[in-house]
């Protein structure tokens, strides 16, 4: 290959650099116009020609040798290609700079100076070479160097695996010392300070002449800049991605659906259990009266004289229809408090309960009525029976019985001659009342007999009737209330599923713009990383080596 060669390849990388870099320039204008501008005017700057000197430009923090490193390289080769000298702020961002050198200070790992300045480098400047000082003074600058090299990895990638060259620049002068009395220590010295290796790694990373490296700074700037366009796109994607509006609806509706119709089978199964509740506890209440009723009619009944058992029954009716209202009272109590438990309003009309009682109750309950069998007037329940064996056995033992007593009562007449005719008529009539008084007593005790049975019977059929009325009427409120609980819930089903729709429409068209600005910010994002990958296959390229 002729010696002219290198300098057309130059030539030929220089125009690939500027137009790459005049299309990079485009895309950021399309999508950052303002980073754009501020690189516009950046785009006209040039690589100085004809120069027969290069300068490298040494940076880093305050107190890390600069000084005394750049006087060593620069009498490396006093009139070499190569002119050191450290950063001023005349050389702005680094893009003008062909070649910089980063200093770190061995005494500890870079802080947030360095990390700035390698930032501003990472972006602006296309070679820069790392080198650690003051490595005669510290022992452990190797486990320095090493944490250096990580935090180049981890903050600017593009650093990963450059070499860091250990530098000693005291010991340039101990070797410049002895150069004259012993040439061989003052070679070893100068192969430790590491200056010359160093000189020898920058004169390797110098451009070739005729090549425009100001053009690959500013690919690397246009790279950065467009690094930090797909890092924003890609923040806005996530937070697109992650729309909290979308996430609030989406568990808003997941809750709308989960609490549907939940709480339906919990009332129904509550009502249940309350109108047995009071199924039960009315029961009682009614078999507390009946108990209550019966033991004081019999009471009653036993105080009874004989002329009192033929209206006794006006006071069993009495009681009867004061029960059947109490326990009405109490039915109606009840279906209020079940209606009221479980939001139920309104309240079944008193016929609804009383209907069914008063349509099934027997003649009997009405004044001059009764059932099969009873007088239907106010006097005894039942006629009185015709006369029986019993009853003439009764006035047979009575006719004995008083004529036995007569002739006792009457025999002090039969010692008075005059009085003797009138013993047997008297002892006759005292037999006659004896045996009507016995009669009667017999007819009065059939008669309470009568009495009680009947009695028990009027009870019995009461509680029945208000055994029947408790029944019904919680068949029919329980009835009522489900039916409410059911349209309450199916009202609420239906309240839901219209939310439900809402929030499912407003998911649609939420999502189908979040799909519109994702599918922009794709777009934008494959639209620039193809950009920055041309850039970086074009800046991670072969390096044309210097003559």
């Amino acid at each position: 290959m002729s010696g002219h060669d290198p300098a057309r390849t130059a030539v030929q990388s220089r125009h690939a650099a500027r137009i790459l870099c005049d299309e990079m320039l485009r895309t950021l204008e399309r999508h950052e116009p303002a980073a754009a501008a501020r690189l516009a005017s950046r785009s006209k700057l040039r690589s100085p020609r004809g120069q027969d000197t290069i300068e490298v430009v040494v940076t880093g923090r305050e107190n890390t040798g600069k000084s005394a490193l750049v006087e060593a390289l620069n009498a490396v080769q006093p009139r070499g290609p190569v002119l050191f000298r450290e950063w001023s702020e005349a050389d702005g961002d680094g893009v003008q700079l062909a070649v910089v050198l980063m200093v770190f200070d061995a005494a500890g790992p870079m802080g947030s100076t360095e990390l700035a300045e390698l930032r501003r480098l990472n972006a602006s400047v296309d070679r820069v070479v790392f080198a650690i000082t003051k490595t005669d003074m510290h022992q452990n600058w190797r486990q320095v160097r090493d944490r250096d090299a990580q935090l180049l990895s981890i903050h600017t990638p593009r650093f990963t695996g450059a070499e860091i060259h250990p530098i000693a620049t005291p010991l340039v002068q101990a070797a410049n010392d002895r150069r004259d009395s012993d040439p061989e220590a003052a070679r070893a010295l100068a192969e430790s300070a590491g200056v010359e290796a160093l000189y020898e790694v920058i004169c390797n990373e110098l451009p070739p002449p005729g090549a425009d490296y100001v053009a690959r700074n500013l690919l690397w700037s246009v790279t950065g800049a467009l690094q930090e366009a797909r890092a924003a796109r890609q923040r806005v994607s996530r937070d697109v991605q992650n729309n909290p509006e979308i996430n609030r609806l989406h568990r808003m509706r997941a809750e709308l659906l989960r609490n549907r119709g939940a709480g339906r089978s919990d009332e129904l199964s509550s009502l249940r259990s309350d109108v047995q509740l009071s199924r039960v506890e009315l029961g009682h209440d009614v078999a507390e009266w009946a108990r209550a009723t019966a033991a004081v009619t019999r009471a009653e009944i036993d105080a009874l004289s004989g002329s009192a058992i033929v209206s006794y029954p006006a006071r069993v009716r009495s009681l009867v229809r004061t029960g059947l209202n109490e326990n009405d009272a109490r039915v109606t109590a009840r279906s209020g408090a079940l209606q009221a438990g479980h939001g139920v309003d309104g309240e079944a009309p008193a016929d609804a309960m009383t209907a069914e009682p008063d349509s099934a109750a027997p003649a009997g309950d009405e004044p001059g009525s009764g059932p099969a069998g009873v007088v239907p007037n106010d006097e005894l329940p039942l006629e009185a029976p015709r006369r029986g064996a019993e009853d003439y056995v009764m006035i047979l033992i009575g006719a004995s019985v008083g004529a036995g007593l007569g002739r006792i009562a009457v025999a002090p007449l039969s010692l008075v001659p005059v009085l003797d005719i009138l013993t047997i008529p008297l002892t006759l009539l005292l037999g006659g009342a004896i045996a009507f008084l016995m009669l009667r007593l017999r007819r009065q005790v059939a008669a309470r007999a009568r009495l009680r049975e009947w009695a028990a019977e009027q009870l019995l059929d009461a509680r029945g009737k208000m055994e029947r009325a408790v029944a019904t009427r919680l068949v029919t409120v329980e009835q009522e209330i489900a039916t409410a609980i059911g349209r309450r819930f199916d009202a609420k089903i239906a309240d839901t599923d219209a939310q439900v729709h809402a929030i499912e429409a407003e998911l649609q068209h939420l999502t189908s713009t979040r799909d519109r600005e994702l599918s922009v910010l794709s777009s934008e994002v494959s639209h620039i990383s193809a950009a920055m990958e041309r850039g970086m296959r074009f800046l991670h390229g072969e390096r044309i080596p210097q003559e």
